[in-house]
């Protein structure tokens, strides 16, 4: 079994994509998660300490944090990471993973191509740039991405259910991978795992 662990919806499905697309034969999967990124740093001890039995796949948002290391440092300490334990930061959030497949992503919003920055790792608020690009996107993905007029939240009902099926449906790894730095080395970790990770009832 793999535990999968991560902040919210969106995080979960592109977990589970690479998962999926590394995958060397049928493996169990459990998710965990919850809003934010709290309940991970909170049960980070305990991810370790499932990973000495079986593998764990923790991803969570840099934010604001200057850099992976230092994000790691904060949250580990001195407790040394055991082997099963793969924690791959998103720099600086998940939506950046997305912005990085410029071909899935143009296509999916109705723009150009060129209209999408890279490399994303490098944009500050990955999550407010991707809703100023929604601003010129399709009618209903716009409506779903973007919170309606004179309510007060900071994306539309639908953020999460759309792109997680833009994830699910269309959106490629290999091609975010090649313009962002951080998901190739998520992308290689998990690979790294599949290979060496087998369902215990095969």
């Amino acid at each position: 079994m793999l535990i999968v662990a991560t902040e919210d919806e969106l995080s979960e499905a592109i977990a589970l994509r690479l998962v999926h697309e590394a995958r060397r034969g049928p493996i169990e999967i459990k998710t965990m998660r919850k809003s934010g990124f709290g309940y991970l740093k909170i049960n980070v001890h305990k991810f370790c300490q499932i990973a000495v039995r079986r593998p764990v796949l923790v991803i969570t948002d840099l934010d604001r944090t200057e850099c992976p290391p230092s994000l790691m440092s904060k949250w580990f300490g001195k407790r040394s990471k055991p082997p099963g334990l793969v924690f791959r930061v998103a720099v600086r959030e998940i939506e950046s993973w997305l912005l990085a497949d410029r071909t899935g992503l143009a296509g999916f919003l109705g723009i150009a191509t060129t209209k999408i920055e890279s490399p994303p790792d490098l944009i500050p608020d990955p999550k407010r740039y991707l809703l100023r690009l929604a601003r010129s996107a399709k009618s209903e993905i716009r409506r779903d991405l973007l919170p309606a007029d004179k309510v007060r939240a900071s994306q539309g009902f639908g953020y999460n259910r759309r792109l997680c099926a833009f994830v699910e449906q269309s959106w490629s790894a290999a091609r975010a991978a090649s313009a962002s730095a951080s998901l190739a080395r998520a992308r290689y970790r998990i690979e790294e795992m599949m290979m060496t990770t087998c369902d215990e009832n095969a």
